[in-house]
């Protein structure tokens, strides 16, 4: 699959997760409902802390730290994006996998920016209340781990892989920082 493709792809899946949180902030925001009970219920809850790590902690880093975080984010996912799929020769289901985290991120910055934190509606009893990007989230992990099992590739294998990989990026960096000196 193309880069476009799999950005296409997630913003797809941002769209479906943004419009869900507008008709529950619109019409369900007071509405709780049973779907599995004792297990799962539909329970909206805005999370102004905006993110379970700086909830559960009480870590109390405030917008700034959010937006500068996801920002980072969303480099380190695109490089990480590049080297598996160099690393996997393109492999669909690493391109599944990539579609599903950038989802995941572009939700979660456009939740800290717009919404002021994330619009969380599925109850997990007694755990956590959770939405659609922390699904992306884990079927994002999910789908890597099952492309690591598929892989038939060793570690070692892998690590020279990589280094080969930033080697040659930085290489060509340093290589293109020298023509714009020159």
């Amino acid at each position: 699959m193309k880069t476009r493709t799999i950005l296409l792809w997630a913003i797809a899946l941002f769209a479906i997760d943004q419009v869900i949180k507008m008709v529950i902030n619109r019409y369900f925001l007071e509405v709780n409902i049973d779907i599995i009970p004792p297990l799962f219920y539909f329970k909206p809850k805005f999370n102004i802390q905006y993110s379970y790590v700086n909830y559960l902690f009480n870590l109390g880093w405030g917008f700034g730290i959010h937006v500068i975080l996801r920002c980072f984010t969303f480099v380190i996912l695109f490089v990480l994006y590049d080297l598996f799929k160099t690393i996997s020769g393109n492999a669909k289901i690493i391109n599944i996998a990539f579609s599903f985290i950038f989802a995941a991120a572009l939700c979660s910055l456009i939740d800290t920016v717009c919404w002021g934190g994330s619009l969380d509606y599925i109850y997990l009893n007694p755990l956590f209340v959770f939405d659609l990007k922390d699904l992306y989230s884990n079927i994002f992990l999910i789908l890597f781990i099952l492309s690591c099992i598929k892989s038939d590739k060793d570690l070692s294998s892998f690590d020279k892989e990589a280094t080969d990989y930033f080697k040659n990026h930085f290489t060509s960096i340093k290589n293109h920082q020298s023509k714009i000196k020159n």
